[in-house]
C-alpha cells in the first residue's frame, strides 16, 4: 500500500469508516493489531473533544458534560479535522449546531458556539495598529463621502437570538446556574482585541448593518444613505458619524482612507 492510500486508510480507521488499516498494523504477543490501533483511535477522538472543550468553554458550560461529549463526537464525525493545527478543529461547529438535529432546535447552542469562537479568534488573530479619531479629523470635510475603512484583523461580528453575551460570564463562574432558556433577543455582538485584551460589545441592528456594509467596501456616503432609510434622513449623517466615531474609539478600525476625487456628503 502506497503512502497516500495508507494515510486515507488510517484516517478512515480513526473515523470508523473502515478497518482496512488493520492489514498494515502489526500486533504482538500481548495485544492484537485491532487493540493497538484502538489506542490511536481513542486518543484521536479524546484529543479533539478536549480541544473543542478548551476552545468553547461557554458551550461546554451550557451543556452537561455527557451531552457535550456526544455532540462533539457527532461534529467530528461529520467535520474531521482538516487543518494541521488542532486550533481550527471547531471552525464549523456553530454552523453544525445551527443546522443539525437535534441541536438546531436550541438556538442557545449555535449562538454560544459562535460567541466562544469569536473570542478565541480575537485572541489568536494577527495584531495590527488601530486607527484613531485623529485619522478621521485629518480628512477634509469635502472628502468625507468617500471615506472607506479597513477593520482590525481581530474583529468578528455576528447576530444572536439569545442573550449569550450576558449569560456566558455567569456560566463560566458557575455552570450550575439556572438560565431562562426561553429568553430571546435581537442584537449583534462584535468581538476584537486591543493588545492582549479581548473585548466584546453588543450592538443594535442598525450598527451591525452599518458595520457589514463598510466591511464590504461601502463609503461613508453609502453609509449615510443606508442609515437614512432607518432614521430621520436629516439626522442620518450625524448618526452615521456617531457610529464611525465609536468604532474609532473602540479600536476596531485599522485604517481610514478616502478618495481625493470624492464629493462631500
Amino acid at each position: 500500500m502506497d503512502l497516500q492510500r495508507t494515510e486515507h486508510a488510517f484516517q478512515d480507521g480513526l473515523l470508523g469508516r473502515s478497518q482496512d488499516i488493520l492489514g498494515s498494523v502489526r500486533g504482538n504477543a500481548r495485544e492484537s493489531a485491532e487493540t493497538m490501533f484502538g489506542v490511536y483511535r481513542n486518543a484521536y477522538w479524546a484529543r479533539l473533544v478536549e480541544a473543542l472543550a478548551n476552545d468553547l468553554p461557554g458551550l461546554k458550560a451550557l451543556m452537561v458534560d455527557a451531552a457535550f461529549d456526544r455532540m462533539a463526537r457527532a461534529y467530528v464525525a461529520k467535520h474531521p479535522s482538516q487543518h494541521p493545527s488542532i486550533r481550527w478543529a471547531g471552525r464549523h461547529l456553530a454552523d453544525f449546531l445551527a443546522t443539525e438535529a437535534p441541536y438546531r432546535d436550541d438556538p442557545w447552542l449555535a449562538d454560544m458556539a459562535r460567541f466562544d469562537w469569536a473570542l478565541a479568534f480575537a485572541f489568536d488573530a494577527a495584531n495590527a495598529p488601530a486607527a484613531g479619531l485623529a485619522d478621521l479629523i485629518g480628512v477634509p470635510p469635502e472628502f468625507w463621502g468617500s471615506i472607506r475603512l479597513a477593520f482590525h484583523p481581530t474583529l468578528d461580528a455576528f447576530r444572536i437570538s439569545t442573550p449569550v453575551d450576558e449569560v456566558r460570564p455567569q456560566l463560566l463562574e458557575n455552570a450550575d446556574i439556572r438560565l431562562a432558556r426561553a429568553a430571546r433577543c435581537d442584537r449583534a455582538i462584535m468581538a476584537w482585541r486591543i493588545e492582549h485584551d479581548v473585548k466584546f460589545r453588543a450592538i443594535d441592528a442598525l450598527e451591525f448593518a452599518a458595520l457589514q456594509a463598510m466591511r464590504d467596501g461601502a463609503t461613508f456616503g453609502d453609509l449615510c444613505e443606508q442609515v437614512a432609510g432607518e432614521v430621520d434622513p436629516e439626522t442620518a449623517p450625524l448618526r452615521a458619524a456617531q457610529i464611525l466615531q465609536g468604532w474609532l474609539e473602540w479600536g476596531i478600525v485599522a485604517t481610514v482612507s478616502y478618495d481625493t476625487l470624492g464629493s462631500a456628503v
